[in-house]
């Protein structure tokens, strides 16, 4: 059995907050990673974390529960909503995504308070295109002040890397660097929190944790929070047609349009955004915004400077996409352009080669089609293993 416990919320110094439950295994083969799960604000915004229910720690202890093949135990409240949904439902989708969990019994004391409290429509920003396309769409775009987005958050939790490497609060810290900037520039306020829960980050657990992680930090800021924007990672044909290829890998894409509500409170809804989307689509959304030109942040290597490598997957998804619009010079500022370049060529005759394997492939094909952009010709490109090959 797995065991939450001590739910407790305290000042964890002059300038932090912190909400914290133990977590046991009990009777499970394993060595655990740490004996608590937290999440940590600044002081001064205590009152949005809650301290009346143990929803902030559920979705990862179930995981774990699932995985392990054990019940959980919670010796507390939790909503009844997300009890239910979970029970009943969300279970289900989590084992079709791994073969590798089974169902676990959830046992509550009981159930928490269901009055919603919050009057913030959130947002995360993280810098990436889904965020920044939702950002648009939901702030520059959106009239309705009950679906105007009126807060950004930033959530250490998975996506700057394993908690235990020594880059990842780097990156941590460069990436909050330039949300505080991006949002002062907006005048809209930024919240960032810490957590612990990519602690317990397993290699065959993929991206999952990751994830859910991310739902769970909005769940510990359900006081203050009233609706939640999720930037959705995959458009609804994506998922319709790849999502089966990601399981045990991307849970985004495997299901985020059907598991994400299934997550929510009688206190915060969410809205999955972007899935109306294909992902060049997105590009296509901001590539004249001053303010993604400015500050989109799609890499995956760590700089200092936090600027854009050029040449890494995401980075050569994204320009390959703002080269066929038109607009690749317009990002000159934050991408290393003369890298990408350099390496253009050999990432379009990978697109062209796998574009019946990666929905994100296939869509650059798309675009370029849709553009009249000329792409290298399938029959001379080739790829072994991951060396492309090129036939002049």
């Amino acid at each position: 059995m797995i065991e939450l416990s001590g739910l407790r919320k305290y000042n964890s110094g002059k300038r932090t907050a912190r909400l914290e439950a133990d977590i046991k295994f009990l009777d499970v083969e394993t060595e655990a990673p740490a004996e608590t799960l937290w999440f940590e604000i600044d002081a001064n915004y205590s009152a949005m974390l809650v301290e009346d229910t143990y929803d902030p720690f559920l979705l990862v202890a179930l995981y774990l529960a699932m995985n392990y093949k054990t019940d959980l135990k919670i010796r507390g409240n939790v909503s009844k909503k997300l009890y239910k949904n979970l029970t009943w439902y969300g279970q289900k989708i989590l084992c079709d995504f791994s073969p590798k969990l089974k169902p676990a019994k959830i046992i509550v004391d009981g159930f928490a308070p269901t009055e919603a409290k919050g009057v913030l429509i959130g947002g995360g920003m993280s810098g990436g295109v889904d965020s920044m396309s939702t950002l648009y769409d939901r702030f520059i775009c959106e009239d309705d002040p009950d679906y105007k987005i009126n807060a950004l958050f930033f959530f250490n939790c998975g996506s700057n890397g394993r908690m235990e490497d020594f880059y990842t609060q780097s990156m941590a810290q460069s990436r909050n660097k330039r949300g505080i900037s991006l949002a002062g520039e907006l005048g809209l306020p930024f919240l960032p929190m810490d957590t612990n829960l990519h602690q317990f980050w397993r290699q065959e657990y993929g991206e999952t944790l990751f994830f859910l992680s991310i739902y769970s930090c909005v769940l510990a800021l359900q006081n203050a929070i009233r609706r939640y924007y999720i930037g959705s990672a995959c458009s609804y044909q994506g998922i319709k047609e790849y999502g089966f290829d990601r399981h045990e890998n991307d849970l985004a894409v495997f299901g985020d349009s059907y598991f994400i509500p299934l997550i929510q409170t009688e206190r915060t809804e969410w809205i999955i955004d972007g899935c109306q989307y294909r992902r060049v689509d997105k590009i296509k959304n901001i590539a004249d915004w001053d303010v993604a030109q400015k500050y989109l942040n799609v890499c995956r290597m760590f700089s200092e400077n936090t600027s854009n490598c050029g040449v890494c997957e995401k980075c050569l998804r994204t320009l390959s996409a703002l080269e066929i619009l038109g607009k690749l010079d317009a990002f000159a500022n934050i991408f290393d352009l003369k890298k990408y370049r350099e390496k253009s060529f050999e990432y379009k005759c990978k697109v062209v080669a796998n574009a019946d394997k990666s929905i994100f492939y296939r869509e650059l094909l798309d675009l370029a089609a849709e553009n009249n952009f000329p792409m290298p010709a399938r029959r001379d490109c080739y790829v072994l293993g991951r060396q492309v090959t090129i036939f002049e």
